[in-house]
């Protein structure tokens, strides 16, 4: 009797049914599991990719920031400008944006009409790292003559890489208060 309640179970449109769903439900998590395991993946190398040694990339923008000062120090507005990409715009709080080289220079010349004689920064931190752009946060320092502060302030800088190396694209600054005179 055992055997013939088996047989019609077998043949019974209900298991036919309830196979039918646990066949599409382990599609289902096989799916899901999948799903989860290309996202895990993803996410390890995006976390890989900022657990990059970055020391390479600080070297680099250091160098750009030190010649940044060196062209107050200097008097070498062509310092300053090498430190840009030829498009690039400077955006200082409470005023215009300054693009381009005529931009740039015109910065450069009112900050060191104002005795702006070197600027010191320090990155405190590295966003969106790629192959081509980088974000650099940071804090800064001006200085006049005989190093006297001029005033502190932060700043964002979105560095391009270009064939002469990396440059400053976009420069988002604020002093924590005005500039002494």
């Amino acid at each position: 009797m055992l055997s013939n309640q088996t047989q019609i179970l077998k043949n019974s449109p209900i298991i036919s049914i309830t196979q039918q769903k646990m066949k599409k439900l382990s599609i289902n998590l096989y799916c899901i599991l999948l799903l989860t395991f290309a996202c895990f993946t993803a996410n390890a190398k995006t976390a890989d990719l900022n657990k990059q040694d970055t020391s390479e990339l600080k070297a680099a923008l250091r160098k750009v920031n030190l010649a940044y000062g060196e062209a107050f120090s200097k008097g070498d507005s062509s310092l300053f400008l090498n430190c840009y990409t030829p498009d690039a715009c400077l955006l200082p709080s409470n005023s215009p944006a300054l693009c381009g080289i005529q931009g740039q220079l015109g910065f450069y010349r009112f900050a060191y009409r104002a005795g702006i004689r070197n600027i010191v920064f320090t990155t405190l931190e590295l966003y969106g790292i790629t192959e081509q752009y980088v974000t650099e946060e940071g804090s800064f320092e001006m200085f006049g003559p005989n190093n006297v502060s001029y005033g502190k302030g932060e700043y964002l800088v979105v560095w391009k890489k270009t064939t002469d190396g990396w440059k400053m694209y976009r420069d988002m600054f604020s002093n924590n208060s005005a500039p002494k005179k």
